[in-house]
């Protein structure tokens, strides 16, 4: 998505600006010989038209491409995303994919690995279908060796990684710099190391598409207009760059200026790689069909440097050769400064983590193996999913006009990505229960689908019983006492094997648990809200001070989102951190009287909050008894309002000094010190889980609905480089609308988040930890008889 550009004018961008002026007017020789020019679009799935519409114009892009490769041996293309590529293999009869092929193989075109340009929000099961996201017979005939992340600040290693494995090992990046930026100086190249000790060969190259700034002074674009925006149109030869010999030298004048500025600012490679997209609407854009001419006349007049049009793999391979043997290595996980932008939209962020839940649930070993019918059910979901993470929040105008048809109508398309997946996923998980405990006879059959026993409250809908029922017998006699809440039920579990099912019979009698006992001890606060809390065997407490304390980072009108990007902006840290002071407050929430409550196994603990922002809140935390655990729900009700704000939920540990252990994608990282040097800081996307691993045992925090968290802070528009001193404290980022396009404005109404705390001697999966801590157990309540046979194997059979 094309932003604005803020110039820099640092001491070093003033000299070099000065050099490119002396250089441009003496025709000084320039260090750089050749410029590889990559023509291609930028797939932006919403951000200038509807999703729907963006993919039916990437697929008319290939088309345009194709003909003008076929009608002229000198032109290239490359398709940057697998999306746009499998849609119109799809759509397309077998002659033209014929020609297309041809095209490839000729060298004229070539195909990117990636599905599009994501962000860090996606898991291992997600990435294993973005690496596979066309038919493998086209794979290999297109044979990806070079993958594009353009516009997203960052990769998370477990999608370079799966790229690896699948035989591609160079990546171009295209970061826009608007509210972050690259980890190192750009344009340049570098091996990154994985923790395996492969490498990816990553260019890390300029904002996507402004080579055209390169040969042209002033922009032709003028808006982004919607594709059905007829008054607007695409540059020709006649608006841009001429063929004549006044034009092409003009533009070689106007190169020049940008070389000797380059490289004065320290760049000394011998080529060049720049990408090249159209000035119509600059993304979602079509060839522009006049590139290979320019390039050919640019050439027959014998103006230097050398300009060749290419495809990314033959430039990107080419300057492997040249300068892999000097390039640095650099190892780490590459954070995304754009992964706020996902906390616009908790609801949405919510059910697509809940989709992903049932899906895991669903692929659990206890259904027994998976159908062909469940794997491609499930591979639907997935690519939703994936493109439910893809990096286009919002339309271009999402932000500026919240309530326009235009932006509720593509976050209508978007938010289905995580809807329809959610509701499908639980059909699914449904369906794999029903097949497995059909036959099992009468009864409640009660399932955990996790690698880890459970331990807790297993619900279900108290209709769902024909006749009064009011408890539930065990196989060995043991009665569960059902406890009525509303509308629903549920029953105690204790240690239900993991990935193990067991039976229990519907009884009329009432029966009521033992007591666990006192449980921990629980210190509270003045309002009698818990501070801390201890359980026999522990030398320190599960939390200390924060439990669930919400705070706000409001920005003071009248500073606005263009505050928050002329900050980001600043290359000077004191004139930032005294923006940041100027325009921004941190505002803790208040809060009523605790109440509190207990069962035969928990203590709870419930709490109005008071904020402004919010019409109402409440945060509650259940206590195990006999297990050093705690769960935490916040709920709050958002006012409607479009002014940037970010909520928090803070929480506090006995671990000072110690910094936590984060996943992405099923690779796991410590914050600050296991991240590329340049890369974001101030927040993390996560798998859902972080680790603090100390002498007096682990601490483990669990976060089912909000993957973005803050190592102690907040450190909202910081821009940190060094590590916190509170890194005992952890902060969920509930809220962000911050962003000043391209994500929502205006999420508001209820939200609810969830958070497990667990407290261990030692733990050795925190994946399969996490996963028990949030898999809830299944339930399928099977009647005397059954369904007839025509019935079952059609309802209820994958």
């Amino acid at each position: 998505m094309r932003r604005r550009d803020f110039v820099l004018q640092t001491p070093a961008a003033l000299a070099s600006a000065a050099a490119a002026a002396s250089a441009a007017e003496t025709g000084t020789p320039s260090r750089i010989q050749r410029i590889d020019l990559i023509h291609h679009t930028h797939t932006d799935v919403g951000y200038t038209d509807m999703p729907s519409v963006c993919r039916d114009m990437q697929k008319r892009f290939i088309d345009c491409a194709l003909d003008l490769c076929l009608a002229d041996k000198r032109y290239r293309w490359t398709v940057e995303s697998m999306l746009g590529m499998n849609d119109w293999w799809r759509a397309t009869a077998e002659p033209r994919r014929n020609e297309f092929l041809r095209v490839v193989t000729a060298g004229q075109m070539d195909v990117m690995a990636l599905p599009f340009n994501q962000t860090p929000f996606q898991n291992a099961m997600q990435w294993d279908v973005a690496v596979r996201w066309i038919p493998e017979k086209l794979w290999k005939a297109v044979r990806p060796r070079a993958a594009m992340q353009n516009d997203v600040n960052g990769l998370p290693r477990a999608g370079a990684m799966r790229l690896l494995d699948r035989g591609v090992s160079r990546v171009l990046m295209g970061i826009n710099a608007d509210s972050g930026g690259p980890p190192f100086r750009r344009p340049s190249a570098f091996w990154w190391k994985m923790p395996d000790g492969r490498k990816v060969f990553v260019w890390l190259g300029y904002h996507y598409g402004n080579a055209f700034s390169f040969f042209e002074p002033k922009r032709w674009i003028r808006e982004q207009p919607k594709w059905a925006a007829t008054e607007f149109r695409a540059p020709d030869a006649a608006d841009v760059h001429g063929m004549d010999g006044e034009s092409l030298r003009a533009a070689h004048k106007h190169l020049l200026t940008q070389v000797a500025k380059l490289e004065a600012e320290g760049f000394d490679y011998p080529t060049l790689i720049l990408s090249y997209t159209n000035q119509w609407r600059y993304d979602n854009d079509p060839p522009y069909a006049g590139l290979a001419a320019f390039v050919e006349a640019w050439n027959k007049l014998g103006l230097k440097p050398e300009v060749r049009l290419k495809t990314a793999t033959a430039a990107v391979e080419a300057m492997e050769e040249e300068v892999g043997g000097r390039a640095p290595v650099h190892e780490g996980e590459w954070t995304d400064w754009w992964a706020n932008g996902d906390a616009s939209g908790p609801r949405e962020v919510a059910a697509s983590r809940a989709a992903k839940r049932f899906l895991m649930a669903a692929a659990s070993p206890v259904w027994g193996p998976m159908t062909e019918r469940t794997k491609k059910a499930m591979n639907t979901m997935l690519r939703d999913l994936c493109l439910f993470d893809e990096h286009t929040w919002g339309a271009n105008e999402s932000v500026a006009k919240p309530y326009s048809l235009f932006t509720l109508s593509q976050y209508n398309e978007k938010s289905l990505l995580a809807y329809r997946p959610m509701g499908h996923a639980e059909a699914l998980l449904g369906l794999c229960a029903r097949t497995k405990l059909d036959a099992a006879g009468e009864g409640l059959h009660v399932v955990n689908t996790a690698a880890e026993p459970y331990t807790g409250w297993v619900r279900l809908q108290a209709a769902a019983f024909r006749e009064e029922v009011g408890s539930l017998k065990g196989e060995g006699g043991k009665k569960h006492e059902l406890v009525k809440d509303g509308g629903a039920s549920r029953f105690w579990v204790e240690e239900l094997p993991a990935r193990g099912t067991v039976k229990l019979m519907p009884e009329r009698d009432r029966a009521t648990d033992a007591s666990e006992g006192a449980g921990p001890t629980v210190e509270k606060d003045e309002r009698g809200w818990p501070v801390s809390a201890i359980w026999p065997g522990m030398k320190a407490p599960l939390f200390r001070g924060e439990l669930a304390a919400f705070l706000t980072a409001e920005i003071i009108p009248p500073a606005n989102r263009q505050s928050i990007a002329k900050l980001h902006s600043e290359p000077d840290p004191a004139k930032r951190a005294e923006m940041r002071e100027r325009i921004q407050r941190i505002a803790p929430a208040g809060y009523g009287r605790a109440e509190a409550r207990e069962t035969a196994h928990t203590l709870v603990f419930g709490q109005a909050i008071e904020y402004a922002r919010i019409a109402s809140g409440k945060r509650t935390v259940e206590l195990w008894k006999r297990q050093a655990r705690a769960r935490v729900t916040v709920q709050f009700d958002r006012i409607s309002s479009a002014h940037p704000e970010v909520m928090y939920a803070a929480f506090g540990f006995p671990v000072e000094g110690t910094m936590p252990q984060f996943s992405n994608g099923g690779m796991p990282f410590t914050p600050y010190h296991d991240q590329l040097v340049g890369s974001c800081r101030d927040y993390y996307a996560i798998d859902g889980w972080a680790r603090y691993k100390t002498g007096g045992g682990e601490w483990l925090w669990v976060t089912r609905d909000a993957p973005l968290v803050t190592v102690g802070g907040p450190h909202t528009l910081k821009r940190r480089t060094d590590a916190p001193k509170d890194t005992h404290r952890m902060l969920a980022m509930l809220f962000d609308n911050c962003w000043h396009t391209n994500f929502v404005a205006d999420s508001n109404g209820t939200m609810e988040f969830q958070f497990e705390l667990v407290w261990r001697p030692e733990i050795e999966s925190p994946d399969a930890v996490a996963e028990a801590l949030t898999a809830e157990p299944v339930v399928v309540l099977n009647g005397k008889g059954r369904q007839p046979a025509e019935m079952e194997r059609n309802l209820f059979r994958l």
